[in-house]
């Protein structure tokens, strides 16, 4: 059996906290998770992030913006007909409690002046305590298993077969059987990963007309990404003369680091006093992570320190539409656009599990719409939807690799606005996303090559492995305005 089932790049396995496209959260506000979708807003000062032209529309003077998001977070791996690492359930499942948002916007006259901090594209953390399928296989081969350690294990048993009057035939099964089987190799693994986007946004709005606002904004954005892993693996074998025991010790600790700028532009129209239509562009933003290995822990090899590679953000296109159909009773629907078929993912390149890049994409949608109803003078009651149609192949699923999407999205959300008085505005918002089905991929060098090793010996195997996740997150925040 072939030891090139080695992780050719191991990259955080997380994913967007709530929706957005693959390396990109929406999530980025208290009223976001109670609605999932602003992208018309005009009320409160997270509208800098999802509708700058509508900032205009906010009082005269000061007006700030504080959420935290508290995300409870799980995702499964599930390995199925694999007889090496065996049928079971890798689960990471830890929550985050701080992921906060700050915005701060001034409007004077025609004119608004925004800023904002972000915690923008894959934000998130994944620990995997019990480790994960790719790499407990990885810890069994550098114990020894399919190589001439299993060779010696198979002769053994072909040996004692023969010896206690089996068959030729009989003991050539034997030999075949000892030699695939894994029970003299044992690996256990961990690996965490945490990853951090954050985005500063700083722009200006002005309201050409009581019909017109235009907007455009610059950005920096710093992404950090950190794995520490580990895997322990031994051989176990003392028998017929041959003590074939050892240990063997793979040990990860990487940081990767880019910086990069992009810029927006936005628009928004208001056709009467009581509908928002909003279309905001962001432009792509290159990100060439450099690889550092922290006193030589790169997991034998499979880091190499000072590598680069690109992960950027792409380029989006937000609309949104929202009406007061009533004093009480407002509505809203919109749709993102993630190009992310054109966005330059080299950093997750993997030949040897044919993954590349200019194949593996394509631009991922989403669209949202939600309903808000004012109960009383202080409370805002609202519900909102959210559709996730990922761009990216199942077929590049790696367990151990980021992309961590993979497969369609639905979200939910729901909670309430209480205005305290002309300054102060409080919101809770719940929302829950999940994948709309469990999806289930034999990787090319992992499963593939797995059934392709126990096919030459004459035994068939269909391994592969069944993923899931799903995000329950509790988001609460603070709109306070200084009136002019």
């Amino acid at each position: 059996m072939k030891r090139n089932l080695l992780l050719y790049s191991l990259v955080l396995g997380a994913l967007p906290l709530g929706a957005g496209g693959i390396f990109y959260n929406s999530n980025q506000s208290a009223e976001y998770f109670r609605t999932f979708d602003r992208n018309s807003a005009i009320d409160n000062a997270d509208i800098v992030y999802y509708n700058m032209a509508g900032t205009v529309k906010l009082g005269q003077g000061w007006t700030f913006n504080l959420s935290n998001q508290s995300i409870f977070q799980k995702a499964t791996v599930e390995t199925k007909g694999n007889p090496v690492v065996g049928d079971r359930t890798y689960t990471s499942n830890n929550p985050v409690l701080l992921v906060p948002n700050l915005y701060a916007a001034y409007r004077t006259g025609d004119w608004a002046f925004f800023s904002g901090i972000e915690t923008i594209g894959a934000t998130a953390v994944r620990d995997w305590k019990n480790g994960l399928p790719t790499l407990d296989l990885y810890g069994k081969q550098m114990a020894g298993y399919g190589g001439l350690k299993s060779n010696l294990i198979g002769m053994d048993a072909a040996a004692a077969s023969l010896a206690s009057g089996h068959t030729l035939a009989q003991a050539q099964a034997a030999g075949v059987a000892a030699g695939l089987s894994a029970d003299y190799f044992t690996a256990q693994s961990t690996l965490k990963g945490s990853s951090y986007y954050m985005a500063w946004r700083h722009g200006a709005a002005y309201r050409l007309n009581d019909y017109v606002s235009l907007a455009l904004a610059g950005r920096l954005v710093t992404a950090r990404q950190d794995i520490v892993g580990r895997v322990d693996a031994a051989c176990t074998y003392n028998q017929n003369g041959h003590d074939l025991r050892s240990q063997s010790l793979a040990i990860v600790d990487t940081t990767a680091k880019a910086n990069g700028y992009s810029g927006e532009i936005g628009i928004d129209l208001f056709p009467s006093e009581r509908v928002v239509m909003n279309l905001t562009y962001e432009d792509s933003t290159k990100l060439n992570f450099t690889t550092r290995v922290r006193d030589g822990k790169d997991g034998n090899g499979l880091f190499v320190d000072g590598q680069q590679g690109h992960l950027d953000l792409p380029k989006v296109l937000r609309f949104g539409l929202g009406v007061q159909v009533t004093p009480d009773l407002r509505a809203s629907v919109g749709a993102n656009r993630y190009f992310e078929g054109s966005v330059d993912f080299s950093m997750l390149n993997n030949p040897a599990n044919h993954n590349d890049y200019t194949k593996d994409y394509k631009d991922t949608t989403e669209e949202s719409a939600a309903l808000e109803y004012r109960l009383s003078a202080p409370w805002l009651l609202s519900f909102g939807v959210n559709f996730n149609q990922i761009g990216q192949k199942k077929a590049s699923t790696i367990d151990t690799s980021i992309p961590g999407a993979h497969a369609n999205y639905v979200s939910i959300g729901a909670g309430f606005q209480y205005t305290a008085n002309d300054q102060w505005k409080f919101n809770l918002g719940v929302g829950h996303t999940r994948f709309t089905s469990t999806y289930e991929n034999a990787d090319v060098q992992g499963d593939q090559a797995l059934q392709a090793a126990f096919q030459t010996q004459g035994v068939a195997i269909n391994p592969r492995k069944a993923y899931d996740k799903q995000y329950l997150i509790v988001a609460f925040g603070v709109n306070y305005r200084f009136a002019k």
